[in-house]
């Protein structure tokens, strides 16, 4: 390489399985540490009395309901957590634990309808989300996902899911119910970024529509402009300019909308964001501008809408090379030919 374009690869999530801190039978270990668990978020072993069966606000937000009950030997504990902040962790679920005298007969957990609105949304099921948001289920309750290509994205929201999979309608249904249309995963994406990513149009001008920030930037600082433009989504694109997008936002090495819009070849929506007035010298942290992009692939109609907005020329890579250098470099002689004419 004469030189080094630095480009961003933004994968397509694919959602695997909700990471989900639940397990669904305890062995004997796991039930003493959840029942001690559960008499220490009632208030303790005076408390019981008072509190079974009550529903008590956790301390950072969420609520827990928990329930003890003796009867004819058996005793039972039952707690129920709903996105429950409390003492640095968070639980969601439904617990049960029943003993027979000091015999452990079930010691079990489930989902919450939080969890189940989750899960329903991850699953595209309108209908159960219909549902769940009648019950009252948190249409803004995060869990981490497994993607794809490795690892976890943590505060991930039903709305990212129905965004994800392309649900419209479950888009609508859960922005009308309260989902926060800024929220904002581990990856510092928006629901409105992932739309963009992916090119859908009507989805971006709805969550526009509803208050969704069109200059919020994930955590390599690239904008959903930027997503949009590096994935040639021209109508995406088109609509966000309208939507005052920062034509000349750059991402953490220094590359704008247009750039990613050369490197990937993506001709009309390079010529669009020219047009709108993208500034045409911007320079990443390599020296590269879009000029040498566009000298580098070859990209004829491009260097020449370039050199009609004036791009400069002169401006060399970091290591010493102009465009002309790129052209003469990779053997194309009619761009070479451009450039050495200024146009």
């Amino acid at each position: 390489m004469l030189f080094r374009i630095m480009l961003l690869f933004i994968a397509t999530v694919v959602l695997n399985c909700p990471v989900i801190a639940l397990a669904y039978d305890y062995d004997q270990e796991g039930t003493n540490k959840l029942m001690m668990q559960l008499i220490a978020d009632i208030g303790g072993h005076d408390a019981v009395a008072r509190n079974s069966g009550k529903t008590l606000r956790c301390s950072h937000g969420g609520t827990r309901k928990i329930t003890i009950t003796r009867n004819k030997g058996k005793t039972g504990y039952r707690g129920e957590y709903l996105n429950c902040n409390q003492n640095g962790s968070i639980r969601d679920g439904i617990f049960e634990i029943e003993l027979q005298g000091n015999e452990v007969i079930k010691s079990t957990a489930r989902r919450s309808k939080n969890g189940e609105l989750f899960d329903a949304a991850m699953a595209g099921d309108t209908a159960r989300v219909g549902k769940l948001i009648k019950a009252k289920a948190d249409v803004n309750y995060a869990e981490s996902i497994e993607i794809s290509q490795g690892g976890t994205i943590d505060q991930w929201t039903p709305l990212m899911s129905a965004v994800a999979g392309g649900n419209r309608e479950l888009v609508g249904m859960l922005v009308k119910a309260g989902a926060w249309v800024n929220y904002m995963n581990s990856l510092a994406v928006s629901p409105l970024w992932i739309a963009a990513n992916s090119g859908q149009t009507d989805t971006v001008k709805y969550l526009v529509k509803h208050g969704a920030h069109v200059n919020n930037s994930n955590h390599e600082d690239v904008t959903p402009l930027m997503a949009a433009a590096m994935n040639g989504h021209l109508d995406v694109v088109k609509f966000l300019v309208g939507a005052k997008a920062k034509l000349d936002a750059v991402h953490k090495e220094g590359d704008s909308a247009l750039m990613f819009a050369v490197a990937r070849k993506h001709t009309d929506t390079a010529r669009f964001l020219i047009d709108a007035g993208a500034d045409v010298n911007i320079r990443n942290a390599f020296g590269v501008t879009a000029l040498i992009i566009s000298a580098a692939e070859g990209n004829e109609d491009i260097v020449k809408k370039l050199l009609e907005k004036k791009a400069d020329t002169a401006v060399k890579t970091n290591d010493g090379k102009t465009a002309l250098d790129v052209a003469r470099a990779k053997g194309f002689t009619a761009i070479a030919e451009m450039l050495e004419k200024g146009l």
